[in-house]
């Protein structure tokens, strides 16, 4: 779009309340002014809605004096991805988690059918969390790309992500689509887990169960070990299932399922860079977020003297996702009580969720 005509189309929006600065098209951008006396900062915000809602973003600086709107894009242009790709990822990665559950945890076509279709689930669930609210705040995302792999991953799959190619309104909508997904896929967990739990055998029966793939161990010496969390111990212990040890999860796919959707919530909820827990965590505090981004990262650095497993994790984060937050459209829109309620609640969902040595050797 042509600058004259992207100042059309936000002059209809804007209307007298806001003048253009025709001296900022010679720097390739559009800019439109308005005295602080003149305009109320929630007739700008107001503004700001409309444009989004008309499929332009604007970024709003604030000075002594005035509003600066700065019209930087046009929603309707951004390119669309070709779709067939998504489902191509879907389909190799239910492929792949039934093929590695097959493959490692017995040789059961109905196990591995479990499995799949419960873990499938819950990265689906997360993933379109994040789609529906980016969709409802007029930021454009792709759909899920799951990303398979037999084999190398004991659970046949690197997860999924969605890319946001539009940019970020304001702290709100950052807040909605950071919250969402871990939100969506948490909830699938608790139920996946729930029926899991639900349907384990008693302790004769796990014993007798776990004997038809390898000879049972009291003990289990020398066996890899998923590892516990505080949430996932409470279901172990309400539902009447510490008989299952944690070195024979893996043999149960909905609970297995469940404990790697609780593992993926953890991850996700981290308080760090562009992170789920980052942009929640930015959207509740702001700048002041890189100093919680910096504290959770050293704990983690840290966390490398107990369990190795972070190790690849805490350079990822360094050098790949980073630990600072980039701002918004908007910053200066704040969140209300019910989103900063939730904020805190997810904080306290990852602690619970949080295992510190995800896999080790008994």
């Amino acid at each position: 779009m042509k600058i004259n005509e992207l100042i059309s189309r936000a002059q209809e929006v804007i209307g007298d309340r806001m003048q253009p600065d025709y001296f900022s098209q010679f720097y390739g951008t559009v800019i439109f002014r308005q005295d602080i006396s003149r305009i109320s900062r929630e007739e700008v915000e107001s503004i700001i809605r409309k444009l989004i809602a008309n499929g332009i973003y604007a970024q709003l600086q604030i000075t002594s004096r005035e509003y600066l709107l700065r019209v930087i894009a046009e929603y309707s242009r951004v390119k669309r991805e070709k779709r067939y790709i998504n489902l191509i990822l879907f389909i190799l990665t239910f492929f792949t988690t039934g093929f590695t559950a097959s493959f490692l945890y017995g040789m059961d076509l109905n196990y591995s059918i479990q499995y799949a279709v419960s873990l499938l689930l819950i990265l689906t669930a997360h993933e379109m969390g994040h789609y529906y609210y980016a969709f409802r705040h007029k930021i454009y995302a792709t759909l899920p790309y799951f990303l398979p792999l037999p084999l190398f991953s004991p659970i046949g799959t690197l997860g999924a992500f969605i890319r946001m190619k539009s940019p970020i309104p304001d702290k709100r909508a950052l807040f909605d689509v950071g919250i969402a997904g871990p939100i969506a896929g948490f909830i699938i967990s608790l139920i996946v887990l729930g029926i899991g739990f639900a349907r384990l055998p008693d302790a004769e029966g796990v014993r007798a169960y776990i004997t038809q793939i390898h000879p049972w161990s009291a003990t289990g010496e020398g066996a890899l070990t998923v590892g516990n969390s505080i949430l996932f111990e409470f279901f172990r212990t309400t539902m009447h299932a510490t008989h299952l040890p944690m070195y024979e999860i893996y043999h149960f796919p909905l609970i297995f399922a469940g404990w790697i959707g609780l593992f993926v919530t953890a991850l996700n909820l981290m308080p760090i860079g562009q992170l789920d827990g980052g942009h929640i965590s930015y959207a509740l505090l702001g700048r002041q977020a890189r100093y919680v981004a910096l504290g959770a990262f050293i704990a983690l650095a840290a966390l490398n003297f107990y369990s190795t497993n972070w190790l690849l994790w805490t350079i990822l984060l360094l050098f790949v996702i980073r630990l600072k937050h980039p701002p918004t459209m908007n910053d200066q829109i704040r969140l209300d009580s019910s989103r900063q309620t939730l904020g805190w609640i997810s904080f306290l969902v990852f602690i619970t969720c949080f295992p510190p040595a995800p896999l080790y050797f008994s």
